[in-house]
């Protein structure tokens, strides 16, 4: 198709005015007054007046595309299929983007609440306040039988929201399943019933959880820098603990690390007369009878401790909730995150009931820090001179000899914190599905890593 015929297909589409008499027909209107008339033009007949252009039926019409036209008073559209299947496409998209959103935004508002920010300042007493206020929050107040403590609320997950407390807080229920525990949320006057999810009873840790209403505000802490088993702390860190004093209602009490890590002797629990030997950090932060459950959170408002134990001048660390009157002033002992943290997410991954853990069993002995026994991977070890070193070997099948000294546990590098050498050893079980347990060895001049695959990392 030549220029001339283009630009009378596609633009000239307006009818122009008649020529007046004389004056010579130009080009647009394509009249030719001889030769050859360009190609799907015909002559016009007598009858048609020269200003309308003669339409051809065997015209191509793909030079009719680009809007409408109007030929012999025959309208007709340009094809538009791109345009229409463009507008199709994102038509349909915006649907699935708007039902996705109103999906995710269903599901994010059955989780709880991002906890609120912390912001640290050169302000020790504005601090205190400002963790307080945003983590007070956290705390419920939990009631098994005639028994009262604390809990502090982890995270939600629909209607359900995870409750880690102590297990000595729940120890009716464990003599007495028909003795539900129950939870009641800062602010809120009515209790909820509550599930035990599972519980140990060695390091004192249980979680339960609650079907709670819509209207409840939660925040979720799990999963986000607020809990971590690595957090870390000092001895001279101010700290807030925060619990259901007296039974009283959730109240606060500031104080310090007094002691990072130690190992500490208490009685048994569900029913055992026998002692046993945990890890602990020791604080000023008052944790009186109900705060049992409770949490000890640093300056940046970080979970650094489960409130657990307190100590009496009359018969050693109590448990029971009971006698307070005999209580040892500025003195409270506290499970760190480094242990809770990989029971809770145990007992999380359990089937319910006692939960059976790694076991890791913690004595005092001559050592300034303390012996451990691991029977499961068939050696126990002590602290001499500030090193974990082996005593005696069980299983000689394992490559551990008496002497050895355990410089890592995994890419933990053992030092003599021995809530974190106890905590690192928890993060394995049996029904772990991540990297086996390793240890690295020191013996003589060589370093010597031996695997247990039976064990697997789990958190």
């Amino acid at each position: 198709m030549d220029e001339q015929e283009q630009n009378y297909n596609v633009e000239n589409t307006n009818v122009p005015a008649p020529i007046a008499d004389g004056a010579q027909a130009s080009e647009d209107l394509m009249i030719v007054q001889g030769g050859e008339l360009p190609a799907g033009v015909k002559n016009r007949t007598p009858e048609q007046p020269p200003n309308v252009p003669v339409y051809d039926e065997t015209r191509n019409d793909e030079s009719m595309r680009g809007g409408y036209a109007s030929v012999n008073d025959r309208p007709y559209k340009r094809d538009n299929r791109l345009m229409w299947l463009v507008i199709i496409v994102m038509t349909v998209m915006c649907l699935a983007v708007g039902i996705c959103s109103a999906v995710v935004t269903a599901k994010l508002m059955q989780k709880g609440d991002a906890p609120p920010v912390i912001k640290v300042n050169g302000d020790i007493q504005q601090n205190i306040a400002v963790v307080v206020a945003a983590r007070k929050s956290n705390i419920v107040e939990v009631r098994c039988g005639t028994l009262t403590s604390s809990g502090i609320v982890m995270k939600r997950d629909g209607k359900k929201v995870t409750v880690l407390t102590n297990a000595h807080a729940i120890a009716q229920y464990v003599n007495n399943t028909t003795t539900e525990p129950k939870v009641r949320f800062a602010g809120y006057d009515d209790y909820y019933i509550a599930e035990v999810k599972g519980y140990d009873g060695h390091y004192d840790v249980a979680v339960i959880t609650v079907a709670v209403d819509d209207g409840v505000t939660v925040y979720d802490i799990d999963g986000s820098d607020v809990v971590s088993p690595d957090v870390s702390f000092n001895e001279g860190d101010y700290v807030v603990s925060i619990g259901n004093a007296m039974s009283m209602g959730i109240a606060s009490y500031e104080g310090i690390i007094s002691r990072k890590s130690e190992l500490l002797e208490c009685g048994e629990l569900f029913g055992s007369s026998g002692k046993k030997t945990v890890p602990v950090f020791r604080t000023t932060a008052v944790i009186n009878a109900g705060m049992s459950g409770g949490g000890v959170f640093d300056m940046n408002g970080r979970l650094v401790g489960l409130g657990t134990y307190r100590m009496s001048n009359t018969n050693g660390v109590n448990t029971d909730e009971g006698n307070s009157t005999s209580d040892v002033e500025n003195t409270g002992f506290a499970t760190p995150m480094s242990i809770v943290y990989p029971v809770y997410k145990r007992i999380l991954d359990s089937d319910g009931g006692a939960v059976g853990l790694f076991t890791v069993n913690t004595q005092k002995t001559t050592s300034a820090i303390g012996w451990l026994d691991l029977p499961l991977i068939g050696f126990n070890c002590e602290y001499k001179n500030g090193k974990l070193t082996v005593k005696s070997v069980s299983d000689s099948g394992n490559r551990v000899r008496s002497g050895d000294v355990i410089t890592k546990i995994g890419d933990y590098e053992v030092t003599t914190d021995i809530c974190g050498v106890t905590g690192a050893l928890l993060r394995y079980h049996r029904r772990g599905s991540g990297k086996a347990l390793t240890l690295t060895l020191r013996r003589g001049d060589a370093d010597i890593t031996v695997s247990f695959d039976d064990f697997r990392y789990a958190i």
